[in-house]
C-alpha cells in the first residue's frame, strides 16, 4: 500500500514533467517553423503561364536539331522507307502515351517539380529520391549538347570556319544568353521562348509543304513510296531496328517539361489537359509528315550517304544548293536556341524546388527568386555546369559522349515514374485518389513496355561494325547511372551514417506554402 500510495503521489509529478517536455518540444517546433516562414514573394513564382506558354515549353524541349538529321540515321538503321516510317509512328505513339501518363500525374499533383514530385509520392524513403533527383537535375540536365549544336549551325550560317574553341566559345555565349534573359528579363525570356516555339512549328510546316511540292512533281520521282520498293532492304538485325526506335523515341523526349513548372501555370488542371495533347498531337503529326517530305524529295542513295542534316538535301533538291546552304543552318540554329531557352527556364526552377526541400547546398540562397523574381542562383548553377561540360572534355569521342549523357537517365526516371503511377493507383493515398483525369490501363502498360525497352536496349552489344565510337557501347548508360548513384551516397553519408556515428537524429521541420509546396529543413536532435 505505501508503495502504491507513493506511486500515486509520483504520478502527477511525472505527468507534469512529461507535459513540460512536450511543451518545450512544441515550443521548439513552433520556433523552428517560425524560422522557416519565408516571404512568399521572395520564393514563389507567379502563375502567368497559359495554354500557349505550356505548349511552347513542350515544343521547345522536344523540337531541337534532331528532326533535321535523325531521320537519316533511322533510315540507315532500319534499311527501308516503310520500316523507317513505322518506327516514327511507334515512337510517336509511345511518347503520346507518356504524355498522358504525365497528364494524369500532373493533374493529381499540380505543383512544380515534375518527376521529382511523383517519385517522392510513390517511393520511400522520400529523402533518398530527392537526393538522387538533385544529381540528375544538376549534372544530367545540362544544355551542353544543344549549346554546341546552336554554335555549330550559327557558324555555318555565318560562313565561318569551325574550330574547337570557336565552337565552345559561341556555345557558352548561347547558354549565357538563354540563362541571362531568363534571369534579368523573365517576361522577355518567356516571350522569346513562345516566339521560337511558334517559329519551330512554322519551320516543320514549311518542310512538310516542301515535301508536298516534291510529291506534286517539282523534283524527279524518288520512287521511295512505290509499293514494290518501300520495304525493300528492311533490316533483319534486331539491334539495328532497336537502335532506330531508340533514336526516334529520344527525338520525342521533353513531354514532361511543363510538369516541372506547374506552380506557375494558370489553372493547371485545365491548362495541362489542353496543352499536353495539343503539343504532342502537333509534334507527332509534323514529325511523321516531315519524314514523308524527306522521302518525297531525297532519293534512297542520298539518304544512305548523307553526311549533313537530311533537311539540307531536301532544300537543295527542291530550291537549289544556295538556298540549302544559306537558309537551313540558320533555321536549325533557331530551333536549337529555342531548346536552350526551354531548358534554362525549367531546370533551374526544379533546382529551386530542391532548395526548398533543404537538399541543395545553401538552400536558403538557392530557393530565393530575388531581385528579379527569378531563381537567379539556380540559373547560375545551371549555367556553370553547362560551361563545365562544354569546356572540360577533350574534343572527339569523349566530348560527344559527355554532352549526350542526359537521354538515358531521363528514360530511367520516366520508367520509375510510370511504375510509381501504377503503385499510386493501388494505394489508399487521399491526395492521389481525388477524381481527375485517368489514363487508360492499356496506355500505361504500353508506355511502360516501351520505357523498359529503352532502359535495356543500350546494354545489348552491337552487331558487327555497328559501333561507331572508340568508347565502349555500354559506357554512357553506366556513367549516367553512376551519377545518379552519387545521389545515393549524398543521402547515406549526411542523413544516415553521420547521425548514427555521432548519436543524433535529423528531424525535418516543414512549412507549407500557398502553392502546395513546402519549405523543409533538417535539424539535429540529440537523444
Amino acid at each position: 500500500m505505501p508503495i502504491g500510495r507513493q506511486a500515486n503521489r509520483m504520478a502527477p509529478s511525472d505527468m507534469q514533467i512529461s507535459t513540460s517536455e512536450e511543451a518545450v518540444s512544441a515550443d521548439t517546433d513552433l520556433k523552428a517553423q517560425d524560422s522557416l516562414r519565408a516571404e512568399e514573394s521572395h520564393v514563389l513564382q507567379e502563375r502567368n503561364i497559359g495554354v500557349f506558354g505550356a505548349i511552347s515549353l513542350v515544343v521547345n524541349k522536344i523540337v531541337g536539331a534532331g528532326i533535321f538529321s535523325t531521320p537519316a540515321t533511322i533510315f540507315k538503321l532500319s534499311g527501308s522507307v516503310g520500316m523507317a516510317l513505322i518506327i516514327w509512328v511507334i515512337a510517336g505513339l509511345i511518347s503520346t502515351c507518356g504524355a498522358l501518363v504525365m497528364l494524369e500525374l500532373g493533374t493529381r499533383m499540380p505543383r512544380s517539380g515534375g518527376m521529382k514530385v511523383y517519385l517522392e509520392a510513390a517511393f520511400a524513403p522520400k529523402l533518398l529520391i530527392t537526393c538522387i533527383y538533385l544529381f540528375y537535375c544538376v549534372f544530367l540536365q545540362v544544355s551542353a549538347s544543344n549549346a554546341i549544336t546552336t554554335s555549330s549551325y550559327l557558324l555555318q550560317a555565318a560562313g565561318v570556319d569551325s574550330t574547337t574553341w570557336r565552337l565552345r566559345g559561341l556555345a557558352i555565349a548561347a547558354s549565357a544568353f538563354a540563362v541571362g534573359i531568363h534571369t534579368v528579363w523573365p517576361r522577355g525570356g518567356k516571350a522569346l521562348q513562345d516566339l521560337l516555339s511558334l517559329v519551330k512549328l512554322v519551320i516543320l510546316l514549311f518542310i512538310v509543304c516542301t515535301g508536298f511540292a516534291a510529291l506534286a512533281g517539282h523534283v524527279p520521282d524518288t520512287h521511295n513510296f512505290d509499293i514494290s520498293t518501300s520495304f525493300r532492304g528492311t533490316s533483319n538485325d534486331g539491334y539495328s531496328i532497336g537502335t532506330a526506335l531508340l533514336n526516334a523515341i529520344f527525338a520525342f523526349h521533353g513531354y514532361d517539361n511543363v510538369n516541372t513548372v506547374l506552380s506557375e501555370v494558370r489553372n493547371p488542371h485545365k491548362t495541362l489537359r489542353i496543352a499536353l495533347p495539343a503539343a504532342m498531337g502537333l509534334i507527332t503529326v509534323l514529325y511523321i509528315l516531315a519524314n514523308i517530305a524527306y522521302f518525297a524529295a531525297v532519293p534512297r542513295d542520298e539518304f544512305l550517304h548523307s553526311e549533313v542534316t537530311i533537311a539540307a538535301n531536301l532544300f537543295s533538291n527542291v530550291f537549289g544548293q544556295s538556298a540549302a546552304v544559306k537558309a537551313l543552318p540558320a533555321l536549325v540554329a533557331i530551333s536549337a536556341l529555342g531548346h536552350l531557352l526551354g531548358i534554362a527556364f525549367t531546370v533551374p526552377r526544379v533546382i529551386q524546388e530542391l532548395g526548398k526541400d533543404g537538399i541543395a547546398p545553401f538552400p536558403n540562397i538557392v530557393m530565393q527568386n530575388r531581385p528579379f523574381r527569378t531563381p537567379i542562383v539556380a540559373l547560375l548553377i545551371h549555367l556553370g555546369v553547362t560551361i563545365l561540360f562544354t569546356c572540360a572534355p577533350p574534343a572527339g569521342d569523349a566530348f560527344n559522349f559527355v554532352v549526350k549523357l542526359s537521354s538515358y537517365p531521363t528514360t530511367v526516371l520516366l520508367t520509375a515514374t510510370t511504375i510509381g503511377l501504377i503503385k499510386l493507383r493501388f494505394s489508399k493515398t487521399p491526395e492521389y485518389n481525388q477524381p481527375t483525369f485517368r489514363a487508360p490501363w492499356p496506355i500505361i502498360l504500353f508506355y511502360l513496355a516501351g520505357s523498359i525497352f529503352l532502359v535495356i536496349m543500350p546494354f545489348i552489344p552491337p552487331q558487327g561494325d555497328s559501333e561507331t565510337s572508340n568508347l565502349p557501347y555500354w559506357l554512357s548508360p553506366v556513367v549516367a547511372l553512376g551519377i545518379l548513384g552519387l545521389g545515393f551516397i549524398y543521402y547515406v553519408v549526411p542523413f544516415v551514417l553521420m547521425p548514427l556515428l555521432f548519436g543524433y537524429k535529423l528531424r525535418p521541420t516543414a512549412v507549407e506554402l500557398s502553392d502546395g509546396s513546402h519549405v523543409t529543413r533538417y535539424r539535429r536532435k540529440t537523444d
